[in-house]
This record gives C-alpha cells, structure tokens and sequence, in this order.
C-alpha cells in the first residue's frame, strides 16, 4: 500500500504529536508499505532526509520524506487549510493509494482529497465544540473517507456520538518501541549518577504548567526523605522555578528516545501527575504517550483514577490509582508502592504483560487491517452502486442544514 503522510511542521521538536506521527510511519513502514511523508518548507527551514528524522525521534523504518517549498507550515487553521489545498494539488498525490495524516483538518477539507484518505486523532472534539457535528458527519460518510483513527475509547465515544459510522471507527493505542536491552535499577542509578539507595519518584515527559506538575512538587514537600526526577525540561519555566527550591526535586533535560529507559528504569515509582487539568481544564492531553513506556519499564505506576486512562490503568492491578488534585491521598499511595514490595512488584508485572500488546508495530498491523477493510469496502461500494443508489447517496452527502 502506498501511503501518503502529509505532517504540519517543517522542523523536527520535541513534542508528543510530532513523536507520535513518525512512531506510526515507521511502524507502518516496518509492515511492508510504501510511505511518505510531505513536509512543508519555507526558505529559511532545513533540509531533511529521513535519517534526520529517524535520528531525531529514535525510530526505525523505511520510509520516504519529501519536502514541498510552502509558506503554510504551522498548525494554525488558516495555514493548515491552504497546506492541504496544496498537499491535494501536488505530484505526490498522483503515485499514493490514500492519504493518512494527523491533520485535524481534514475534517473540514477531506472532501477535495483527489484519493481516499483517513485522520489519525487523539481528542474528543466533537464533545468540546458540538457545532462541529454536521461537518464531522458529512466528512465521515463521504466515499472517499476511510475513516477515522483514534488513540483511545475515551475518543471515540465522542466521534461515536457525532455519527461516526463503526466501520468507519478504529481505535488503536499509542505504544512504544522495546528497547534492546534492559537495565537494572543499580546500574541505571550507576550511570545516571542517581543515588543508589534513595527512594525516587520519577516523571517523564513534557515539562510546563499543563501537565499538573504543581500536584506532583506538592508531593513532595510531603515527603522530604523521596527523591523527584522530572525528566524532560526545554528550559527555564514555571515548574523548573519551583523545583529549584526545592531540595528532593531534580529536574533534568529532556532525554532522547534511546535514552530515557534508563531513566525509567532507575525509578522506584513512576509517576503520571495525579491532577485533573490536563484532561479537564487544558483538554490536550488524552491517554498520555508517557504511559506506554510506563507500561513497559516494570515498575509500579501510580496516576489520576481519570476517564482515559482507566481503559488501560486498574487500580491495584496495572496502577496505584489516586483522586486527582489530592496531594496528600497521592503520598500516601506512594508510601504503599515504597513500602509494599508485593504489591510494588504485581503492578509492575502486570503492567509489562499488558505493555506486551501495546506497542508500536501492533498499533500498525491494526491500523493496516483497517485501511485493506475500508479500501477493499469502498471498491465492492463503486462496483455494486445502481446509478438510483448513487443519486440517493449523493443527496445524502449533500450539505446539510442539520443541526447538532
């Protein structure tokens, strides 16, 4: 199958979005397709090979990277739109089976894609902006959309809602990518330069203030005596501030892909901030990509009892699950993980056990029986149709005036 994966950016950052499209080309890749992804690049934006970027995000595939001068890279809706005008127009398009994008986008624009296309997505849209709902509808019912791609359940119930058709519906986690061997906790506190007998609490992700971070510095002013690592700063913001006054709170860089089991594996606890803001009040963070690695490091994990991630996480059987926004009920629950090692050591083996199916070459052999399903569908659909069926289902993908 030859894919066409047009991306919004035209220069490599560290940001989940960016991680998880090239994740999800080089595991399809991997499978055996042919994919490229079309960047735009305006003058003053580098040139990129596809070792650039499997160099920069530590994945492995063979796929191709295709950069089309543009001035219409960024994720603003304006720039966006006319990107995709052009990503329709452009050469690439006339050697591709389909389109496959994270372009939200496409939601609106999918209509004049010359082949058929699918959206891989993450957030429950059509639940924060109803208005939305018509649009969505019309799209998903076109002949020549696939469908649409979801990382969680917790998504789809709202794209369900919206009058996604089923078929037209897949959901298929995030994963990761099992590192090449494992470290043991002495030897990656060994390495990283970690106290050897300190009990540690670790995050790892993205470092700002939408991450309820604040929940997790409050944590530990509860317990002096338990070193916090927050992994991953790009700078000198609010939550590097706060930590810098405080003793048992270490903040590091952000660590490259090959890099970061070590830090998870040097961890007694791994820690998702127990705070409802990312969900509820920032509404960009869905079943967060951090839990997969979490998942696979064999250690106890303690998070949010929240919405998106109880389709993964069970309270004492995969997590410690806490109320958010409790700092107090959260170091009480790591005084559990620190000092219950029968309890420390199910979690992490369960949690590994379910990692196993959980990765990123599972999510693209699911991704790729769904796409062979739909093309496969849309073909039986262009040679069965009576010229009747045809005008009536034309009328029904006509704009509508229904409301949501």
């Amino acid at each position: 199958m030859r894919m066409l994966y047009p991306l919004l950016w035209a220069r490599p950052e560290r940001k989940a979005c960016q991680a998880q499209s090239l994740a999800t080309a080089a595991a399809l890749a991997r499978r055996g397709h042919e994919v490229t992804l079309l960047l735009p690049q305006g003058p003053a934006d580098p040139a990129l090979t596809a070792a650039d970027l499997r160099a920069w995000f530590g994945v492995e595939g063979d796929f191709r990277v295709v950069q089309r001068p543009s001035r219409w890279a960024g994720e603003r809706l304006h720039r966006t739109l006319l990107w995709l005008r052009q990503v329709f127009a452009g050469p690439e398009m006339r050697g591709a089976d389909l389109v496959y994008s994270r372009i939200p986008a496409m939601f609106a624009m999918g209509g004049l894609s010359p082949i058929p296309f699918a959206t891989d997505h993450y957030r429950p849209w059509p639940d924060d902006w109803p208005a939305i709902r018509p649009l969505v509808r019309r799209t998903a019912l076109g002949r020549d959309c696939l469908g649409l791609v979801v990382h969680s359940h917790y998504a789809a119930e709202a794209w369900r809602r919206a009058g996604v058709p089923e078929d037209r519906l897949l959901v298929a986690h995030n994963g990761f990518d099992p590192p090449s061997g494992r470290l043991g906790k002495a030897a990656a506190r060994d390495r990283l330069g970690l106290p050897p007998d300190r009990p540690i609490a670790l995050y790892a992700g993205r470092v700002n203030t939408e991450k309820g971070l604040e929940v997790l510095l409050a944590m530990a002013d509860l317990r002096p005596e338990v070193l916090f690592v927050i992994v991953g700063s790009e700078g000198e913001g609010a939550i590097e501030r706060a930590a810098a006054r405080r003793v048992n709170v270490r903040v590091v860089p952000w660590a490259a892909p090959e890099a970061l089991p070590a830090w998870l594996a040097a961890a007694d606890v791994l820690a998702i901030p127990p705070s409802r803001a990312p969900l509820e009040r920032f509404r960009n963070c869905v079943l967060p990509i951090k839990l997969y690695a979490y998942l696979a490091a064999g250690r106890p994990i303690l998070a949010p009892d929240a919405p998106d991630t109880a389709e993964l996480l069970a309270h004492g059987e995969t997590a410690w699950l806490v109320p958010p926004d409790r700092p107090d009920a959260a170091a009480q629950a790591l005084d559990v993980l620190l000092g219950d090692r029968a309890i420390s050591s199910r979690l992490s083996a369960n949690a590994q056990r379910l990692s196993e199916g959980l990765t990123w070459d599972r999510r693209a052999e699911a991704i790729s029986r769904f796409l062979h399903a739909r093309l496969a569908q849309r073909s039986l659909n262009a040679r069965t149709l009576s010229p009747i069926d045809a005008a009536i289902e034309g009328a029904a993908q006509a704009p509508s005036t229904e409301g949501t």
